[in-house]
């Protein structure tokens, strides 16, 4: 999933028309990426103390569908971005650990476009766990930093005079109010949780917040490998609040997303996972994000 345009598609095989040009300067400055949030784990466990996790992975999209803010789908030129992602986790006493989450390096371009390369937007999250390990139940603040490139403008490769802004970061300060709870039973598990993101504005423009809900569900089939599948809806809170200018960085975005994640522990402390994440309009419409399968792999520490 990636926020993009919702006009007809000009920047394919020539110039970019004056217009266009000018829609999209405002329109792509929305242009952030939606991952590797998407696919992280919201439980009711913490590590224990001392307690190490972090997760390197690199991820891929490459999508040509577009649903605009009515939820209409628009099939455009082809947008792609890598991303080099970290994730870790720290258990800094019994009941409280640390997270951290940030794109290390990000490069988005249009199939006609140069590439804009930039340090993704930082996540730093502190998680509280309320109860006990039968049922725990945890609460957690995450601070959203605008560390990314807010303005990374990305040349035509036949016409560099015509330029198109595509971010690394949204340039938006916002904190996210987690509450999440889990079981096991036996060789699974069961998570569910509710967020919900205090956004404020950028360049004066105010963004509407966002709620999500999702649940997840584990399962080890022998000792080294462990399989789960993730759903996540997001919905937005109230009216635009800037009307005029439509939306934008992410203002109104909606979806549906489920994932499928393998991990394989190959030796005490170190294992790999695969991530394939897709999206629908099974319970929140697609609306104002670009759909596209989303696939990730990456190497894993944890003591």
């Amino acid at each position: 999933m990636y926020k993009a345009p919702p006009c007809c598609w000009a920047l394919h095989k020539g110039r970019i028309s004056y217009d266009f040009m000018q829609h999209m300067k405002k329109v792509l400055l929305l242009c952030l990426a939606l991952w590797p949030f998407f696919a992280t784990a919201q439980s009711g466990w913490t590590r224990t103390p001392k307690g190490l996790f972090l997760k390197l992975d690199g991820s891929y999209l490459n999508a040509t569908k577009y649903f605009n803010p009515n939820g209409e789908g628009i099939t455009t030129s082809a947008f792609q971005q890598a991303s080099l992602n970290l994730y870790g986790e720290y258990g800094f006493r019994e009941r409280i650990t640390f997270i951290v989450q940030v794109p290390l390096l990000r490069g988005n371009s249009f199939e006609t476009t140069k590439t804009v390369v930039g340090f993704g937007d930082l996540r730093l999250e502190a998680k509280y766990r309320l109860t006990g390990n039968r049922l725990p139940v945890a609460i957690s603040i995450a601070p959203e930093l605008p560390t990314g490139r807010a303005t990374a403008y990305a040349a035509n490769k036949n016409f560099p005079d015509d330029r198109i802004n595509l971010p690394t970061g949204d340039g938006e300060f916002n904190v996210w109010a987690t509450l999440a709870a889990s079981k096991s039973f036996g060789k699974c598990y069961a998570s569910a949780f509710t967020a919900y993101n205090f956004r404020t504005k950028y360049k004066g423009k105010e963004f509407r917040d966002l709620y999500q809900f999702g649940a997840e569900i584990g399962y080890n089939p022998w000792k080294p490998l462990w399989i789960n599948a993730k759903l996540r809806t997001q919905f937005s809170n109230g009216e635009s609040r800037h009307p005029d200018l439509g939306f934008v960085r992410g203002d109104g975005t909606t979806y549906t997303l489920a994932s499928v994640e393998a991990f394989y522990k190959f030796s005490k402390n170190w294992g790999m996972a695969a991530t394939f994440l897709t999206g629908g309009d099974w319970v929140a419409p697609l609306k104002n994000i670009y759909a596209a399968p989303y696939f990730s792999v990456g190497v894993v520490y944890e003591k």
